[in-house]
């Protein structure tokens, strides 16, 4: 038997008192769910926790369920009983071109049974983002039966066109290509804070190679039973199998660049040398004078060896005084 200082208690029955402290938080649960005569105590915990969400939460009623001691089962149970007292409504839609389902679950304070005030309640729930969207899933939508592709990529895509100029561009379309890619296979379920986080590196992927199907081989080709964390395997494959970039006309395969002005090569793959761009003395150049005089002696040389009849052989071995062999490739004094 309870005790309590000034309560007298008698044989027969029993006297109790409430001790309330009201609490920073809390949700507002109405008598009508807390002394429900038919709901189970695991269907009132699933359906106050699910009411005390607040907006932009990530938590959907099978995230609860997992986080529930009662097991499986019992939570499988609860759901089943609050769909059938009216406070749990379920809604499957195909997209008309795409044909993917979407599952949406709406949880409401009060048993709805009316089809009249069921209608209204959804119309009044659509206006606002539904919990759980962060992980591309709608609220207690199945894993097993949905396509994220247009929450994730969508959302991702529209937070990496933030970005301003062509980059800001190249990575709101390679996260769209990632999401809609992702979707394609439940084992690489990525959120749009994931898509975002690995769109640089497909944006990266694309510049060097823009066959949008290789990408989708080398993601999705070969994927093993299971995937622990999708995130960081999809970083993995684009990182290895990052194609070569592509060198571009007039840069050297070294990282070295054309001059524009006088040709000359410039390190780093820049455009002007540092002579022309002044920051170098002029480098001294050859003596014009003395080329054109080998020259005009070489021609000579040439003139004379075909006017004496020379062989080719001869000619590879006669040497001048000067000291350049002209046809051989190593010099013999006769």
């Amino acid at each position: 038997m309870l005790e309590h200082p000034g309560v007298r208690h008698r044989e027969s029955g029993l006297l109790m008192h409430v001790h309330f402290i009201a609490p920073e938080r809390y949700v507002r649960a109405s008598h009508e769910i807390v002394r429900h005569p038919r709901l189970r105590a695991t269907a009132k915990t699933l359906l106050l926790w699910a009411l005390s969400l607040p907006p932009g939460s990530r938590d959907t009623v099978l995230t609860i369920g997992k986080r529930m001691p009662e097991g499986r089962t019992a939570v499988a149970g609860a759901r089943a009983q609050l769909i059938e007292e009216g406070f749990l409504h379920v809604r499957r839609s195909q997209h008309p071109t795409k044909g993917t389902w979407t599952t949406r679950v709406l949880v409401t304070s009060v048993p709805l049974t009316e089809a009249d005030e069921i209608e209204a309640a959804w119309h009044t729930a659509v206006r606002n983002p539904a919990l759980g969207e962060g992980e591309g899933r709608e609220v207690g939508t199945s894993p097993k039966g949905e396509k994220s592709e247009g929450n994730t990529s969508s959302r991702a895509a529209a937070e990496a066109a933030e970005d301003e100029g062509a980059d800001g561009e190249a990575r709101a379309a390679a996260a769209g290509i990632l999401g809609r890619l992702a979707a394609r296979d439940r084992r690489l379920r990525l959120g749009a804070v994931e898509v975002l986080d690995l769109a640089p590196l497909v944006a990266d992927w694309l510049a060097r190679d823009p066959d949008v199907g290789r990408l989708r081989e080398a993601l999705l080709g070969g994927l093993p039973s299971h995937v622990l964390a999708p995130a960081g395997f999809v970083r993995a494959r684009l990182e290895r199998g990052m194609p070569v970039a592509v060198i571009a006309p007039g840069v050297a395969a070294g990282g070295v660049g054309e001059c524009a002005r006088c040709a000359d090569p410039v390190a780093g793959g820049g455009t002007i040398c540092r002579r022309c761009a002044g920051v170098a003395p002029p480098a001294v150049g050859p003596d014009v004078a003395a080329v054109a005089r080998n020259r005009r002696g070489a021609e000579r040389a040439r003139g004379l060896l075909r006017g004496a009849g020379l062989s080719s052989t001869s000619a590879s071995s006669w040497r001048s005084g000067s000291r350049n062999c002209w046809t051989s490739t190593r010099c013999h004094r006769s």
